[in-house]
């Protein structure tokens, strides 16, 4: 029977501290501010060793049997294995389906490891596979100690010793027993080996699973086959708690193993290693999630040269921030052989502007060109033209962009909400938004309007009746970027200037929207209204808007969440950015919902004093930004 919970905590260790949210949530205990409670230790650490010494009751913790690619104290932990004094504590038998969970999905450990084994060395003639636990492989002479034991055991006949961590190098030299030292996924190996040996009854639970003859060799001298069911319960069972690898709450640990697969096959789709080239400091964070994977993290560089010779050494790829690129680096990776993307934000991006170095939650990479760029054809433009989208995808690209409406979403979410009550009800009202004029979708785009003036001018031109509201960009209206008109100027033409209001607000009370290539005009398509575009931005052409500017039709019409899928599902990635882990841009709306209700309604979603250290910044350091990028062959605005 265990103990009954201890009533208050107290933390040894920053991994503790970090996993207070889960480490209360199962126990029902607080954490105290002084060591007058029962001792929270990381299982194996000193603390832990020296609090036992002395007789003092210590809860120790350490990550449990199923971990996602992107877990770590800090991110949180997809389970936990807490004992107190040594024995399991709370917890209970594995569920009745958690077996058939396994086996469909076939996780082990951290599930770090590269999904395709190297199957070479052992398809001949079906040796037995030492499995090499992350813990044994932490510990060589534990390890030496267990392959000791395994010859022994086994006199004649090939071996293969391997991990999902690999093996480190030992002082073996037995030719019938070849080691992998490259981290393995152990599943495929046990559709190719004659027996498995382990060293614990419970690392015989995944080979047990797979239905492989298992054989324990133990460190007190035991042998034998373990019972399944003890195996399953002793890896999952008593002690162990599974939780959500983005909220970090609780949850079944059949619920847990669906939400890890996905994690790791997003892991593992990045196969290839990434160099980025130009990266600015404050955008590393979130980019090196999204290009984490089984070879290894991103390798950043600052140069052209530099980006490929990291890439012919690491066998990787190249990415690039597609309006910060260096003019050579298409040509140097062609000549070399590499592949290039070029990477932007995406279309929910965050609660705050990207000009303030407030990270992106979703990014689009791009093969082939980029989004904003009709010179050549982007990614996005052939998932359009030629996906036959399918019932199941348009219906989850409609809940989604429904979804995106009613929380009042937008790219950067930020704006008060407070929209005049003094326009008139009875005049057609036309929304005007600026645009960053120095941004390539404007001088690449809009071939005719390629101004804020001249957008607010051709806008009145076309709509001379209407009551005419002008928006600033947020970056410009921020003082960042370049755009602006003088008030007075655009009260001429405008009937209000609507500065610092949220989109969202904005377009629940006009009637249409005039833009070159601005991203409110898909904002607009998707909440149902008439858009008139002067220049060719990715949703113009497919029937859906009134497109001005010369050669915009594409060649095929589209339904609005045919669109939406594209634009929303096939083309961007998302990320969690409280969790830092990839995620599905449903998810993306939960955490951004609550970021933004949170902070409350705001001009740009910035403080007043960081607001000034960024103008600043724009004004006195991106002179000379410029001047070092240029160097590198870089144009642009510095971001």
């Amino acid at each position: 029977m265990s103990k009954p919970p201890p009533s208050s905590l107290f933390p040894t260790g920053r991994m503790i501290r970090h996993l207070r949210r889960e480490i209360e949530a199962v126990t029902g205990s607080v954490f105290a501010q002084g060591p007058n409670g029962v001792f929270a230790a990381r299982r194996g650490s000193l603390a832990e060793s020296a609090l036992t010494a002395v007789g003092r009751s210590v809860l120790s913790v350490a990550p449990g049997p199923l971990l996602s690619p992107y877990d770590t104290p800090e991110t949180g932990f997809a389970s936990l294995r807490i004992t107190l004094d040594g024995r399991p504590y709370g917890g209970g038998d594995p569920s009745a389906g958690l077996a058939g969970q396994l086996r469909r999905h076939r996780p082990f450990g951290a599930n770090r490891a590269p999904p395709a084994a190297p199957l070479s060395e052992i398809v001949s003639d079906r040796p037995a596979l030492v499995l090499v636990e992350p813990d044994l492989a932490a510990a060589p002479r534990r390890l030496q100690a267990f392959l000791d034991r395994v010859l022994a055991a086994v006199p004649d006949g090939r071996l293969v010793a391997a991990g999902p961590d690999g093996v480190p190098a030992l002082r073996l030299a037995v030719p019938r027993l070849s080691v992998l030292a490259e981290p393995v996924d152990p599943w495929p190996l046990f559709d190719r080996v004659s027996r498995v040996y382990v060293a614990s009854q419970d690392a015989a639970c995944e080979a047990q699973l797979a239905g492989v003859e298992t054989i324990c060799l133990a460190a007190d001298g035991s042998r034998g086959q373990p019972d399944p069911a003890r195996s399953l319960a002793l890896r999952y069972g008593a002690g162990v708690y599974a939780f959500d690898p983005w909220s970090r709450r609780p949850i079944p640990m059949e619920q847990a193993v669906e939400r890890v697969a996905w994690l790791r096959e997003t892991f593992a789709g990045q196969a290839r290693r990434t160099v980025y080239v130009g990266i600015s400091r404050w955008k590393r964070p979130a980019l090196d999630v999204f290009a984490a994977g089984p070879a290894g993290p991103p390798i950043h560089t600052m140069t052209a040269e530099d980006a490929v010779a990291a890439a012919v050494r690491n066998g990787a790829q190249v990415q690039a921030w597609a309006t910060r690129m260096p003019e050579r680096l298409a040509a140097l990776c062609a000549e070399a052989g590499i592949p290039l993307s070029r990477i932007e934000d995406g279309f929910l991006r965050s609660v705050g502007l990207g000009a303030s170095l407030q990270p992106g939650a979703s990014i689009v990479v791009d093969d082939s060109g980029i989004y904003y760029d009709p010179r050549t054809e982007s990614r996005l433009a052939r998932i359009l033209k030629q996906t036959a989208f399918a019932p199941e995808i348009v219906s989850r690209a409609r809940a989604l962009r429904e979804s995106i409406v009613a929380r009042r979403l937008s790219k950067y979410n930020v704006g008060l909400a407070e929209v005049g009550t003094d326009w008139p009800a009875g005049r057609r009202i036309v929304l005007v938004p600026g645009q960053v004029e120095d941004d390539a979708s404007v001088q690449y785009g809009s071939p005719l309007v390629r101004t804020n003036l001249g957008l607010l001018q051709a806008a009145r031109a076309r709509n001379p009746d209407a009551f005419l509201l002008y928006k600033p960009h947020p970056d410009v209206e921020a003082g960042f970027r370049p755009g602006a008109i003088p008030d007075a100027e655009a009260l001429a033409i405008a009937d209000r200037l609507v500065g610092g209001l949220a989109i969202v607000d904005l377009l629940d009370r006009v009637h249409h929207v005039e833009t070159m290539t601005s991203l409110a005009g898909f904002e607009a398509l998707i909440r149902g209204l008439t858009v008139a575009v002067h220049g060719r931005p990715f949703y113009a052409g497919w029937g859906l808007t009134e497109d001005l500017a010369p050669n915009a039709d594409r060649g095929r019409r589209l339904a609005l969440d045919e669109l939406a899928a594209g634009a929303l599902i096939l083309y961007p990635r998302y990320l969690d950015p409280v969790a830092m882990k990839p995620c599905e841009p449903e998810q993306l709306l939960d955490r951004l919902s609550a970021v933004r209700d949170a902070a409350g309604p705001s001009r740009l979603a910035i403080g007043s004093v960081r607001h000034g250290v960024m103008r600043a910044r724009y004004a006195l350091l991106n002179p000379i930004v410029r001047r070092l990028r240029a160097r590198r062959g870089v144009g642009g605005a510095p971001r």
